[in-house]
């Protein structure tokens, strides 16, 4: 098989996968990185950064210890649009603030959350725990670590419990023993719909954890996190048959999905599991032209800028003649802190199958 590619500069790699209908396909993936000016104008940039082949983790660490920074973007197929930001949060000014809200506008649809200052529990014998008064900061990096969430194998050693939606996450409490309770640190991010408060911190029962808040942030979600890691088969522990989902309510799984994942009615693996991006940032299609605001995410404090608009034109041969792919916008990723944005595009080539590969001797793709 003869492969060659036409770059012109750009950046892109030909994989191939599954649709969502199960066909065979090829995918052209192209990246396109774009200084946001002061002026809010997005323009090319003079380096675009090779397609990320592996997960890139917070302070370089590893997925045992630390979350998903950049994830992985050799993705043949996403169904939907995830909408990531990478930043963190800065008082006004540079004053040193106990909580602030932060907000991301993705043409209509908005997402704000409360950035609340280090705080942490105190025991208090036969009592629910009280909560520190927050600590001032400047600035605070927005990742799952100092969301809602993760681990306690201490106040039941019986029955340990780490949080389905972000074991990574602090907050976590079973039983109000001290040894779990006294100094755990508190989420940093929350809802402000959803606050957690010292009367619903403590579990008791391990069936209750439908109930807890979601983690609140702009990045990744990590793949073995529920929900993404039901549209592979895998559900969490300690649910009733006829639980209703939190995520169910917000149309982010199949309605009864309990009930139907316990009688095996539910697809082993899905794509939607290819969309990681925070609850409420994955978009049934995005144009590439939307406006994009931010608030509190920058020095400045409010950054405005449209995306670029620019359709890529994106073509294939199989050895099948060459055919032009309609493009699907795979990614937008925003990078306040850098003042870039990167796109990752889509187009999608079927082909008859494994079986047919041999008798494939040329795949040939431009973008341009």
């Amino acid at each position: 098989m003869i492969m060659t590619i036409n770059s012109y500069l750009e950046v892109f790699e030909v994989v191939n996968g599954m649709d969502t209908e199960r066909k065979t396909i090829f995918s052209v993936l192209l990246k396109r990185t774009y200084d946001i000016q002061n002026s809010g104008v997005l323009v090319r940039s003079g380096q675009t950064l090779p397609l990320r082949k592996i997960d890139e983790y917070y302070d370089d660490g590893a997925p045992d210890w630390a979350t998903i920074k950049f994830e992985a973007e050799l993705v043949p197929f996403k169904p939907y649009t995830d909408v990531i930001v990478i930043g963190k949060a800065y008082a006004d000014q540079g004053n040193p603030i106990q909580q602030m809200d932060v907000s991301v506008s993705v043409g209509r649809r908005s997402k704000t959350i409360r950035v609340v200052g280090d705080r942490k529990c105190r025991y208090n014998s036969g009592q629910n725990p009280s909560f520190t008064d927050p600590v001032p900061f400047q600035e605070m990096e927005i990742r799952y670590e100092r969301a809602f969430g993760g681990k306690d194998e201490i106040s039941d050693p019986q029955t340990p419990l780490a949080y389905p939606r972000n074991d990574m996450g602090t907050g976590l409490i079973l039983k109000n023993v001290r040894k779990r309770v006294e100094g755990l640190p508190l989420p940093n991010f929350e809802d402000l719909a959803d606050m957690l408060t010292p009367d619903r911190i403590i579990l008791e029962d391990p069936y209750r954890w439908n109930s807890l808040p979601l983690p609140q942030g702009f990045g990744w979600l990590q793949r073995s996190w529920y929900p993404r890691s039901s549209f592979v088969g895998s559900m969490p522990p300690y649910l009733d048959p006829d639980e209703v989902m939190r995520e169910e309510t917000l149309g982010l799984v199949p309605q009864r999905q309990v009930a139907l994942s316990r009688q095996f009615k539910l697809p082993s693996y899905y794509p939607y599991f290819n969309n990681g991006a925070s609850t409420g940032f994955i978009f049934k299609s995005l144009s590439g032209a939307e406006s994009i605001k931010l608030s509190g995410l920058t020095p400045a404090g409010y950054l405005e800028f449209d995306l670029p608009g620019e359709t890529p034109r994106l073509m294939m041969d199989i050895s099948l003649g060459e055919n032009e792919l309609k493009p699907f916008l795979h990614t937008v990723c925003i990078r306040p802190g850098d003042m870039q944005v990167d796109l990752i595009w889509r187009g999608a080539h079927p082909y008859p199958g494994l079986d047919w590969l041999p008798q494939m001797q040329r795949l040939h793709a431009e973008v341009a």
